[in-house]
């Protein structure tokens, strides 16, 4: 079977939409574990970075095997400094222990603020976004890439006995 190179462009912006607009649409659930209620990426996102940077990786090699010609050091270089960029931007579980906000990712330092730290609680694009801050300069932010952003935001006011201000 070959697959034409429009055909297999068309499917490549067709699933990047969909998966753009589909894991605004998913609402995801809190999952409750010994540390707190922890609030985790939404699957569909999470399944897209799992199908989108092997897919760029096969594309990448897929356009090495097509030109037959060697691949400069620095373009295969670049290529992996982005997948790295991209994994580390992947936004982290947010986890609300008995006495803390925790937010923790695979390959930076976690966060923590207190709650009685918290200084403020902002709302950002619509309620899909919050971000909290604390009195030790940390920030926390609940993207819309987490799962269940209205129950976080009324979850930090019932803990923090603060108003998330718009």
């Amino acid at each position: 079977m070959h697959l034409d190179p429009r055909t297999l462009r068309a499917i490549a912006i067709g699933l990047a939409i969909l998966l753009l607009y589909g894991s605004r649409l998913t609402k995801g659930s809190v999952v409750q574990t010994a540390e707190g209620l922890a609030f985790r990426i939404k699957p569909l996102f999470a399944w897209s970075r799992a199908i989108a940077l092997p897919a760029y990786i096969l594309f990448f090699v897929y356009i090495m095997t097509i030109r037959k010609q060697p691949i400069p050091w620095w373009m295969a270089l670049l290529f992996v400094a982005a997948i790295a960029v991209g994994v580390m931007q992947m936004p982290g579980t947010i986890t609300l222990t008995p006495m803390a906000i925790r937010q923790h990712y695979w390959f930076q330092p976690s966060k923590t603020i207190q709650y009685t730290e918290v200084m403020a609680i902002q709302a950002m694009q619509g309620g899909r976004m919050t971000r909290i801050l604390g009195d030790n300069r940390v920030k926390i932010t609940h993207t819309s890439n987490h799962c269940a952003a209205i129950e976080f935001q009324h979850e930090i006011e019932r803990r923090t006995g603060k108003r998330v201000i718009a």
